[in-house]
């Protein structure tokens, strides 16, 4: 009986001994949006810019951008602007240029890469001109982040694609 309660008392040293020094779990990963809703607040910021470029408001269009020297924009018509300021100047001049402008994104893509968002697709404008409307399409390209809590783009590339080759003269 005696082997039998030390081998039990054993048994209990063991279990209780192991139990002990199992690694504590690990802590929870910090809550942060998940993909899906990534997805959706950048969605969302591009329908904000749109809303504000259709308005012709430079506030409102800026509030969709970094307030950062480091926020990087290039237009369809120049070479690109760095920070902020640079970006809302560019924004108030393209406005001037372009008056009654109507923007529309004709295919998004919005692509989860860590804490960023990649986006690119095509875009349509029409605008206003004295012989009528006139349509530009292109393409964009463009980086999203959470920054000072909210939404917005830390980088924004739009383009016109070249026109096609003219065809080779006949001989």
């Amino acid at each position: 009986m005696r082997r039998v309660i030390c081998a039990v008392v054993g048994i209990m040293v063991i279990t209780v001994g192991s139990a002990c020094t199992q690694a504590p779990p690990a802590p929870a990963a910090p809550a942060g949006p998940t993909p899906a809703e990534m997805v959706a607040a950048a969605n969302a910021l591009d329908q904000r810019f749109v809303d504000a470029f259709n308005k012709a408001d430079v506030d409102a269009l800026m509030a969709t951008y970094w307030n950062s020297p480091d926020v990087v924009s290039f237009g369809p018509d120049g070479m690109g602007t760095k920070g902020w300021e640079a970006a809302r100047a560019g924004s108030t001049e393209m406005f001037k240029a372009m008056p009654g402008a109507k923007l529309e994104f004709t295919a998004v893509h919005n692509d989860v890469h860590g804490d960023l968002v990649l986006g690119w697709g095509t875009w349509k404008m029409t605008m206003t001109t004295p012989k009528g409307p006139q349509v530009m399409e292109g393409r964009y390209s463009d980086v999203k982040a959470m920054r000072d809590g909210k939404w917005v783009f830390l980088m924004d590339h739009a383009s016109v694609p070249l026109p096609p080759a003219p065809e080779p003269a006949k001989k």
